[in-house]
């Protein structure tokens, strides 16, 4: 049996290890391939004018922009339609809305929900409907075209 001696540096210390064939081929072997893998990309990268930091001060850009792409105008017409929403789901009875949320805001299925709360699924899915009907004649009534 055959013996390999490997050594692993970092930072200021250096180690030595004496490994069998069979091990070196079973761990350090794809661990070292993984390794010079990550080298050549970070080497093709840098032929073609990018760099570490170049990376991640583009990253940290891109996540920067993200998050206050939205203007005030985007952000305003959002909070207005939320209160319309809120306004809409008001406009059910209690037991529409709860129909409503686990429905249309949980994506429940009328056969799941029928489960949970023991009714029946097609009067559930009657219910659905009306539901929705109910809905899009309140927005309509407040100029949606749904």
């Amino acid at each position: 049996m055959s013996v390999r001696k490997i050594t692993f540096k970092s930072g200021n210390e250096e180690f030595t290890l004496e490994v069998t064939e069979e091990e070196y081929l079973k761990y350090y072997r794809p661990w070292w391939q993984q390794k010079k893998h990550e080298q050549r990309n970070r080497e093709a990268m840098e032929q073609n004018g990018y760099t570490e930091e170049s990376y991640e001060e583009w990253k940290e850009n891109d996540m920067r922009t993200e998050l206050f792409a939205e203007s005030m105008e985007e952000l305003a017409e959002k909070r207005m339609l939320l209160g319309v929403l809120q306004d809409a789901m008001d406009s059910l009875l209690p037991e529409e809305r709860e129909l409503a949320m686990k429905v249309f805001g949980e994506e429940m299925s009328v056969y799941e929900y029928a489960r949970v709360t023991g009714g029946n699924r097609r009067t559930l899915d009657f219910r659905k409907n009306k539901v929705m009907e109910k809905l899009r004649h309140f927005f309509r009534e407040h100029g949606f075209d749904v």
